[in-house]
């Protein structure tokens, strides 16, 4: 059983998505188990700004009740083990395990579908939003593969030259220095 306290850390308490921190590490995680065993994950990010500017020319619309309409549908329409996550206002992440492009493509063409529904439903909207150009859909390890790494570049680190580190002899401390002993007169 999860400690309740420790699911506040992981949990953005608005959204009951996964906070940005946690998304990260998984993101994380799945491309290095790709990276050992090849097996495909899919990403779905979601921006939603232009459908925002769009609501915000109606005052009677909210931009929280959209999100809010939009993350139980999401909710609804995936997987228990697929890693939901609002990156920001106007973008939702959602990490698809063992989900190759094309049941990536099989669920961003549902949530399309549903989510126009529920804009004309709960917003009355009546044209449809072209909700299509603003998913992008990113499989891995197709991308792994065209460009030789992960999408998401991590830091490089670069090994400094260790000093000469301490010898212990009989309990006194007694360093090795890098200079080269000549012979010594007596």
């Amino acid at each position: 059983m999860t400690n309740p306290k420790s699911r506040n850390y992981i949990i953005d308490m608005k959204t009951g998505f996964y906070n940005r921190r946690f998304f990260k590490i998984r993101l994380r995680e799945e491309q290095r188990r790709t990276e050992r065993s090849g097996s495909p994950f899919s990403l779905l990010t979601l921006n939603i700004s232009n459908l925002a500017d769009l609501i915000e020319k109606r005052p009677e619309l909210k931009i929280h009740q959209m999100k809010k309409v939009i993350t139980n549908i999401v909710r609804e329409n995936t997987r228990d083990i697929d890693i939901k996550n609002w990156h920001d206002d106007t973008t939702l992440k959602i990490l698809m395990p063992q989900t190759p492009k094309s049941g990536a493509h099989s669920l961003a063409e549902k949530l399309r579908e549903k989510i126009n529904d529920a804009l004309r439903t709960f917003f009355g909207l009546k044209r449809v939003f072209d909700l299509k150009k603003d998913m992008i859909i990113t499989s891995y390890p197709e991308v792994m593969k065209n460009s030789g790494e992960p999408s998401e570049s991590k830091p490089s680190v670069t090994k400094k030259p260790m000093a000469s580190s301490p010898v212990r002899w009989a309990n006194k401390r007694v360093t090795r220095s890098n200079k080269k002993i000549t012979g010594h007169k007596m």
